[in-house]
C-alpha cells in the first residue's frame, strides 16, 4: 500500500476535497452577500414604494367613495326627473280635460258661424230680397239639367 500511485491518488483526492471545500465556502460567502443585498433592496423598496402604495390605496378608496356618491346622486336625480315627468303628465292631462269644455263650446260656435255664413252665401247665390221684390226671376246655375 505504500506504493507511490496510491499516495498520489490520495493526495489528488485530498487536494480535490480542499478545492471543493474552498469553492463551497466561496459559494456560501456569495450567498450571504447576495442575501444582504436583497434585504437592502427590499428595505429601500419598502421605504420608497410603500408610501406610494399607501397613497394609491387611499386614492382608490376615495375614488370608490366618490363613485358610490355619484351613483346615489344619479339615482336621486333619476327619481326627481321621473317624479317631475309624472307631475307634468298629470298636469297636462288636467289642463287637457279643463280645456276640452271651452274648446267644445268654441267648436259649436264655429259651426254655427259657418252655418250662418253658408246661409248668406246661398242667399246671395239665389238672389237677395231686393232682386225678388223687383220681380227678377231667379236663375240657378247648373240647374237646367233638372228640368225636362
Amino acid at each position: 500500500m505504500d506504493s507511490p500511485g496510491v499516495l498520489v491518488l490520495l493526495g489528488v483526492i485530498a487536494l480535490s476535497t480542499v478545492v471543493q471545500g474552498v469553492i463551497l465556502v466561496r459559494i456560501a460567502w456569495g450567498g450571504v452577500r447576495l442575501s444582504r443585498r436583497v434585504q437592502e433592496l427590499q428595505g429601500r423598496v419598502e421605504q420608497e414604494i410603500r408610501p406610494t402604495l399607501d397613497n394609491l390605496t387611499r386614492i382608490s378608496r376615495s375614488v370608490a367613495e366618490v363613485s358610490d356618491i355619484a351613483v346615489l346622486q344619479a339615482r336621486r336625480v333619476e327619481g326627481i326627473v321621473t317624479d317631475a315627468l309624472e307631475r307634468v303628465d298629470h298636469t297636462r292631462q288636467a289642463v287637457r280635460r279643463l280645456a276640452e269644455r271651452p274648446i267644445a263650446a268654441f267648436y259649436n260656435v264655429t259651426a254655427l258661424v259657418r252655418g250662418v255664413r253658408q246661409g248668406f252665401h246661398v242667399y246671395h247665390r239665389l238672389g237677395s230680397f231686393k232682386a225678388q221684390s223687383r220681380g227678377k226671376s231667379r236663375r240657378y246655375r247648373d240647374d237646367e239639367h233638372l228640368f225636362i
